[in-house]
């Protein structure tokens, strides 16, 4: 568990600085099972062995070191492990990991609440995190084909806007309709799609954004530049995560770039002697 993506994940998409996988997995983990039990009161595990053990990969421990702890794990009985709230999920891309949250987290109020105190960060001291850039939260996952975000698309907006009846009937809950009713007298909200697409070639940028934006009814506006809502989109190999996000605040707080408000507190208390680590990829 918590070693491979799988459709229905909610999560956080984690870019961090180049050659500091190991610190990095270990600092984001801490960090979730510290708001993990100041936001939702859930006690952290005894270890962080799945952390660890992730990291184990990363080239920082010497073969012969790595061959020893290998033949003691295999000599050791197997135990069972139960798929913790905070799993880190290795992925094959370079400064990149997902760390897969299971409820009551909200992966979006998780990293809200980071970046919030995070830009509130009195000085140096403070900072809960050194190695990490960018966070992207994922409120639920799908296969990444045309039926896959659509699907994954209706699940998570429809409580945030009004969409279109589906053509597909079969693939459509029952009280969708209803949802989309109800929200055509509400505010009209102005969006934006922002998305990133990882070693996937089957759906083009362009193809993806006109699918989700042609799902909302035209009475919610595209606005680029100043959206009330943002819709990030996450693509990697076979899977589409999705969440929406309230779009001023996310520019606010630096599109969730941890790394960036850190340093910018920095600066701010020290007349600019602040120096944040340098986001080596945000991939």
């Amino acid at each position: 568990m918590g070693k491979a993506l799988e459709v229905g994940d909610e999560g956080i998409w984690v870019t961090y600085a180049r050659g500091m996988k190991n610190k990095a997995v270990r600092e984001f983990t801490a960090m979730c099972h510290e708001y993990g039990e100041k936001l939702y009161g859930i006690t952290p595990p005894a270890d962080e062995s799945e952390a660890h053990h992730l990291a184990d990969g990363a080239g920082e421990e010497d073969i012969e070191a790595s061959i020893e702890k290998e033949l003691e794990r295999m000599k050791a009985p197997p135990k069972p492990q139960p798929r913790g709230v905070f799993s880190p999920v290795s992925v094959t891309i370079e400064c990149v990991f997902f760390m897969k949250t299971m409820r009551p987290v909200d992966p979006c109020q998780l990293v809200r609440e980071m970046c919030l105190d995070a830009q509130k960060c009195g000085s140096p001291m403070e900072r809960k995190c050194k190695y990490i850039n960018r966070l992207t939260p994922v409120m639920d996952t799908e296969k990444a084909s045309e039926k896959g975000v659509r699907r994954v698309a209706r699940k998570v907006l429809k409580s945030v806007f009004a969409l279109n009846e589906e053509k597909e009937e079969e693939e459509v809950d029952e009280t969708e309709d209803g949802e989309g009713e109800k929200k055509e007298d509400e505010e009209k909200k102005p969006y934006a799609i922002r998305h990133t697409i990882r070693n996937h070639t089957a759906l083009e940028s362009q193809a993806v954004i006109k699918m989700i934006a042609g799902m909302i009814k035209p009475e919610h506006k595209v606005n680029l530049k100043n959206p009330d809502k943002v819709i990030l989109v996450e693509i990697f190999q076979l899977f589409c995560g999705i969440s929406v996000v309230d779009g001023r605040e996310w520019e606010e707080l630096k599109r969730y770039n941890i790394n960036m408000l850190y340093g910018m507190a920095g600066e701010q208390k020290s007349g600019g002697g602040g120096k944040a680590v340098k986001a080596s990829s945000e991939a």
